[in-house]
Formats: C-alpha cells, sequence, structure tokens
C-alpha cells in the first residue's frame, strides 16, 4: 500500500491526502505486488450496464455540496481515424456544443450558463488517443437541473447535428485551435510523442488532426463516423 511504500517521517505527507489513506494494504509480498489486480473503481461506488450496453457509474461525495459531476465518455479518440478522417473525432465533439436534435444555435452552451454552469470551467469536452469525453459541472439546488443536464449527455451521445452549415461554422474554430497546437508548447508534445511512440500509429493520429482534413472533410463522412462509433456500448456515464 501506500503507507508502506512511503518513507519514514512522510506520514504528515499521506494525512493530507485522505484518498490515498483510505487504500487498503497489499496482502501479497512485495515480489507478487505486480501481479496484483487493482480495483477498477471505488467500493463505494454503484455502478451497472443498460440493455443497449451503456455503462453507468455514480459516486456520492458530500463536497461540493448541491453539485453533480457529470461525464459522458465515448471509448474511442483519434486512433480509429483513417489517414482521411484524422481530426474529425475532435470536430464532431465540437459540433455537439454547436447545434443537437433538441438545442438549436449552441442552446446548451446557454442553458447551461443560465444555471450557473459557465462554458470551459463547468462545461467542456475533449479528445485524446483513446477516448472523447464530454464533462458538465452543474448545480443540483432546484428540481429538473440535473434531468435535463442528463438530457444534455444524450443529445452528445445519440443526435449531435452534423449538417454542411454546421460544419462550416465550427471549421474556424478548430482551425484556430490547431494553429495554436504549432506553438513551442504543441510542437514539443509532438516530437515527445513522437519519441516516446516511434513507428507506432499514435505518431501518426494526433487528436488535433491534419489541417487539409479540417478544411476539406464533407459532413457526410462525419455523420458516417458519428453513426459507427457513437454507440452505447462504446459509452459510459459517469455522476
Amino acid at each position: 500500500s501506500c503507507q508502506e511504500c512511503a518513507p519514514e517521517g512522510s506520514d504528515d505527507l499521506v494525512a493530507s491526502f485522505p484518498n490515498l489513506r483510505g487504500l487498503g494494504r497489499l496482502s501479497a509480498p512485495p515480489e507478487e505486488w505486480a501481479k496484483c489486480v487493482l480495483p477498477e473503481m471505488p467500493p463505494q461506488a454503484q455502478h451497472g450496464t443498460l440493455k443497449n450496453g451503456l455503462r453507468w457509474i455514480v459516486h456520492e461525495n458530500r463536497e461540493p455540496k448541491s453539485r453533480a459531476e457529470l461525464y459522458l465518455i465515448v471509448g474511442f479518440g483519434s486512433l480509429v481515424e483513417e489517414e482521411s478522417e484524422r481530426g474529425i473525432a475532435h470536430i464532431i465533439e465540437h459540433l455537439g456544443f454547436s447545434a443537437t436534435k433538441s438545442y438549436e444555435n449552441h442552446a446548451i452552451v446557454k442553458f447551461l450558463e443560465s444555471i450557473g454552469a459557465p462554458f470551459g470551467a463547468c462545461q467542456n469536452a475533449y479528445t485524446s488517443f483513446d477516448r472523447t469525453v464530454y464533462t458538465l459541472h452543474v448545480p443540483t439546488d432546484k428540481a429538473g437541473l440535473l434531468d435535463e443536464s442528463l438530457t444534455v449527455l444524450r443529445e452528445f451521445a445519440y443526435f449531435t447535428r452534423i449538417s454542411e452549415e454546421d460544419l462550416s461554422k465550427e471549421r474556424k474554430v478548430v482551425l484556430e485551435e490547431w494553429r495554436e497546437s504549432k506553438n513551442a508548447n504543441g510542437r514539443l508534445f509532438e516530437d515527445y510523442i513522437k519519441a516516446l511512440c516511434k513507428d507506432c500509429r499514435w505518431c501518426e493520429r494526433l487528436p488535433i488532426g491534419k489541417e487539409e482534413v479540417i478544411k476539406g472533410v464533407s459532413a457526410e463522412t462525419l455523420r458516417n463516423f458519428y453513426r459507427r462509433y457513437y454507440h452505447p456500448a462504446r459509452m459510459a456515464v459517469v455522476a
């Protein structure tokens, strides 16, 4: 356990991390630690799988009060993209906040901001190599807020609108992010990935994608990708 491995005199340091102190001690001898199976989630978490394959996980926290953190985790990222699709997982993530079946013209953003969940800090998303994650941090002190916030996650999962008009508007935003990724930090990160994953698909599938794909990909290509990968059996909702 962390307590067993901690150097002498580090009790004060470990005490400042209550979650670490709560970890159970490993019963196996040190030479067998590498074979130990670690728990996937805290024992207090409730979890299950719906008939359509969607996994759900709920873990109650006392702080912060009257707030809920909601996540839609989609189990794929840029690694599944073909060469002509590089960057479209990230574009689809952007389009979710633009329009869906039930929310037009950034109405999701406006609704969440109206209940005290500003864009960026309390409503956001990211695409990585192996997953796409939508996050909401919302108040729960009024009836209906949690239900509608879960409805927003449902919209991301099944009903993101992907029209040529929507895509045309969002290209500019994604292209600007692509340009920003070419700064010094971005170039260092790219070099780091290439050094770490030499001759591996990871080197060729940075989530930000390729400029020519962002500029020229069609809405139909994005819709096909969305239908192919946004499936409940690939998803989990965490609260």
